[in-house]
C-alpha cells in the first residue's frame, strides 16, 4: 500500500485543487463543490490492513499507518486534499484518542488489548459526586506532560518525548469526559452553582495548559479551533448558560486571528451564537444539524464543511447515499462557502466503495452553477 505520492501528484491537480478551495473559502463559485473527506488513522487502520490495537499499542506500525495513511487517501478516495506526507525526521507525536482530559486529570486510560482490538482509548470518568468536583484541583502543566509521557510508555512500550504539552476540549466537553455525559447533563440541572464552579476549573485548566505549550514552543496561538460536541445536546437556554461564557473567554484569548469550531452534534439552534458571539469563520458540521438553517445563518460568512451521515457508509443503500448527498450539497453549496464532508470523522467500519460512491456522486451534482435534480 506504499505508493509514492508522485503517481499521482501531477501540477494540474494540485493547481485545481488549490483554485477550487481558495474560490470556495471566499465565498464564491468554484468549477464544483470542493470534496474533503474527514478519513484519520483509525479508518487507515482498516484499509492498511491493521486494527485500532496496532495503531494504539505497536509505535513501528502506528508510524507506518502514519506516513501510508495518507498517501492512501490521496492516491485512491480522489478528493481535494492535497499531498501530506509527514516529516518523520521529525513525526508528529502518535495519536492517542480523545483522552486528553484523562490525562491531565489523572484518570484510568482503557486501551484496546488482544480481546477487544478494536475498541478506541477512552476515559474511565472519575469525578461522580459533588464532593469530587468541589476537590477537583487545576492540574500542573509540567505533570499533564510527565503523565502523557507515562501514558506512551505504558501504550507503546518505549518513552516518547512530549514536545509542548497537552491541550484539552472546552471545558463543557472536558466536563463529559472526566464525569460521564449522563450525569453532566443531570449536574447542570440539580446543581449548576456547582457546575459553573467546575467549568471555571476547567477553563483555567485550558489556559494554563495553552500558555505552557506557548511557552514551551516559543509560539503565541493567535488562531484555534475548538471540538465541542457535548455543548451541542443542550437547549439554547442552556447552552447560553453553561457554554457561552468560557468558550467565549477562549475565543477571545487565543482567536486573535483566525477562530473554528467542531461539533458532531446538532448546531443549527445555536448557530446564530456561533456568529455573533464567537465570531467564528470555520465550521465543520455534524450530521444532526439542520444544514440548510446553518447555510441561512453561515452564508457568505462562515466557510463549513460536513453533514453527510457516517452511518450511511456503513449500510445505506445506493439511493440512501443519492439522497443524502444531494441534501448536503443543494442545501449548502449556492455561492460557495461549502465543502463536501462527512459529520465528523469516517471512523473505521465505514465501507469504502460506499465513500467512493459519494465522492463521484458530489463530484457529478456538486458542478457549478448548482442544479437539482427537480429544476
Amino acid at each position: 500500500m506504499g505508493v509514492s505520492l508522485s503517481e499521482g501528484n501531477d501540477s494540474r491537480r494540485v493547481r485545481e485543487i488549490k483554485e477550487r478551495w481558495s474560490k470556495a473559502t471566499n465565498f464564491e463559485e468554484p468549477d464544483r463543490v470542493p470534496i474533503q473527506i474527514d478519513v484519520a488513522a483509525p479508518l487507515f487502520c482498516k484499509v492498511l490492513g491493521y486494527t485500532l490495537k496496532d495503531l494504539y499499542r505497536n509505535l513501528a506500525v502506528c508510524r507506518k499507518i502514519q506516513i501510508e495513511g495518507p498517501q492512501w487517501a490521496y492516491r485512491v478516495l480522489g478528493d481535494d486534499r492535497l499531498p501530506n506526507v509527514p516529516n518523520m525526521e521529525d513525526p508528529p507525536l502518535p495519536p492517542t484518542g480523545s483522552i486528553a482530559e484523562g490525562i491531565a486529570f489523572d484518570c484510568e486510560i482503557r486501551l484496546p488489548d488482544d480481546e477487544s482490538p478494536w475498541l478506541s482509548p477512552w476515559i474511565i470518568p472519575k469525578l461522580k459526586t459533588p464532593e469530587d468536583l468541589e476537590k477537583a484541583e487545576v492540574p500542573d502543566p509540567k505533570e499533564c506532560v510527565e503523565r502523557w509521557e507515562k501514558h506512551y510508555l505504558k501504550a507503546f512500550g518505549v518513552k516518547i518525548p512530549v514536545k509542548g504539552g497537552l491541550t484539552i476540549h472546552p471545558p463543557l466537553s472536558a466536563a463529559g469526559s472526566l464525569m460521564g455525559t449522563m450525569r453532566l447533563y443531570t449536574y447542570l440541572y440539580k446543581y449548576p452553582d456547582l457546575m459553573h464552579s467546575f467549568l471555571q476549573k476547567l477553563l483555567k485548566t485550558f489556559f494554563e495548559l495553552m500558555d505552557y505549550r506557548d511557552a514551551q514552543l516559543g509560539t503565541e496561538t493567535r488562531s484555534i479551533g475548538l471540538s465541542d460536541d457535548h455543548a451541542g445536546y443542550l437547549s439554547e437556554d442552556m447552552y447560553r448558560k453553561f457554554v457561552l461564557p468560557y468558550n467565549k473567554q477562549i475565543y477571545e484569548k487565543y482567536g486573535k486571528e483566525g477562530r473554528g469550531l467542531h461539533m458532531d452534534s446538532q448546531s443549527d439552534h445555536v448557530a446564530y451564537i456561533l456568529l455573533k458571539e464567537y465570531r467564528i469563520q470555520s465550521m465543520d458540521l455534524g450530521f444532526e444539524a439542520d444544514i440548510a438553517k446553518i447555510k441561512e445563518v453561515f452564508d457568505g460568512k462562515v466557510f463549513f464543511n460536513g453533514n453527510l451521515n457516517s452511518k450511511l457508509l456503513v449500510l445505506g443503500t445506493e439511493k440512501e447515499l443519492r439522497k443524502a448527498t444531494e441534501h448536503c450539497i443543494y442545501s449548502a453549496a449556492p455561492g460557495g462557502g461549502y465543502a463536501f464532508d462527512v459529520g465528523g470523522e469516517a471512523y473505521a467500519g465505514i465501507d469504502v466503495n460506499r465513500l467512493l460512491y459519494v465522492i463521484n456522486y458530489a463530484k457529478k451534482i456538486g458542478r457549478y452553477p448548482i442544479r437539482p435534480n427537480d429544476e
